[in-house]
């Protein structure tokens, strides 16, 4: 049920996430010539073009992207709205936005999926959204109400934020096949001899490691896959959380430089706004997730723990 609903809004927003009126179409169950009505009464409504198409195929106009950001935050607000009256008769609706940081799917100490395949086998009307970004992105989100949680290894923590630890991800240093260190004995393995060698890593990290002394980065990605694509070049050492790299490590495309100094561990949370009611669907899926974690193996420290 939408109690608050703007057609016009809503149309405009479809067709920006479709890249035009062809697409949107589809998604909206309405003809290209319904849409073109919609966003021509917007238009008019506001008194500014909001995109351009013709030949030269479908763009936003500069007054669109900043009314598009805008109208994306109204059609939440107004969700969020429906969703605080409507629990009101003790019914679970609106909607449940969650952000991650990437590549946690195996992570032992986690367990999302399971938290969401719990989640999703009660009976509501739950719209689930799913955002993958960095630590810092998924905290502005947070703050600005885009999300409603997050779960990532936050550094940098807000007092307008509620953290609740979660489990450890252990990480470590990587070298490719073709790496001049992969063939090493273990042995002649040191943090010494590792700064000759440039490194790579993700855009959004601090210092590489607590125990490095070289100099900084020589390549960033904004990704595991990217990370791990860069160390398999053989010509970056670079970190990754040690279930990212099991199974590159098993197919023989990457080594583990294996040190004391070269092994550390990053703490996952559950963030959430500082509020006194949270809605009822984050309450469930907060809860769902302690359950998971609850219930996960103990293993390479990767435990959960259980906030007071």
């Amino acid at each position: 049920m939408k109690l608050l609903r703007n057609p016009l809004l809503e149309t405009f927003v479809t067709v920006a996430d479709c890249g035009g009126f062809s697409e949107a179409q589809y998604a909206l169950g309405i003809t290209q010539s319904a849409i073109s009505i919609r966003i021509r009464d917007l238009e008019t409504s506001l008194g500014y073009r909001l995109c351009e198409r013709g030949r030269g195929g479908f763009r936003l106009t500069e007054r669109g992207e900043i009314a598009l950001g805008k109208a994306r935050e109204m059609l939440r607000c107004a969700r969020d709205f429906d969703a605080e009256l409507l629990e009101l008769r003790d019914t679970v609706t609106g909607d449940l936005r969650i952000g991650t940081a990437d590549a946690v799917s195996s992570l032992p100490g986690l367990n999302l999926a399971q938290a969401l395949q719990r989640f999703l086998a009660r009976g509501h009307d739950v719209r689930l959204e799913i955002t993958i970004a960095s630590p810092a992105e998924l905290t502005q989100q947070l703050v600005s109400g885009a999300l409603h949680a997050a779960v990532a290894p936050f550094r940098n923590r807000l007092s307008d934020l509620v953290y609740e630890p979660l489990c450890h991800e252990a990480h470590q240093l990587y070298c490719g096949r073709e790496h001049p260190l992969f063939a090493l004995p273990p042995s002649q393995v040191c943090p010494e001899l590792l700064p000759q060698y440039p490194v790579c890593q993700r855009s959004y990290d601090m210092p590489l490691l607590p125990s490095w002394k070289g100099p900084g980065a020589a390549a960033f990605a904004d990704n595991m896959e990217a990370l791990a694509m860069l160390i398999e070049t053989g010509h970056y050492l670079g970190p990754l959380p040690v279930h990212f790299a099991e199974s590159r490590v098993a197919a023989g495309r990457l080594r583990a430089l294996e040190h004391p100094q070269l092994r550390w561990h990053s703490e996952f949370a559950l963030a959430t706004r500082r509020t006194q009611v949270q809605p009822r669907a984050v309450e469930l899926f907060s809860n769902d997730l302690r359950h998971g974690c609850q219930s996960a193996p103990d293993a390479l420290h990767e435990t959960c723990t259980k906030a007071p």
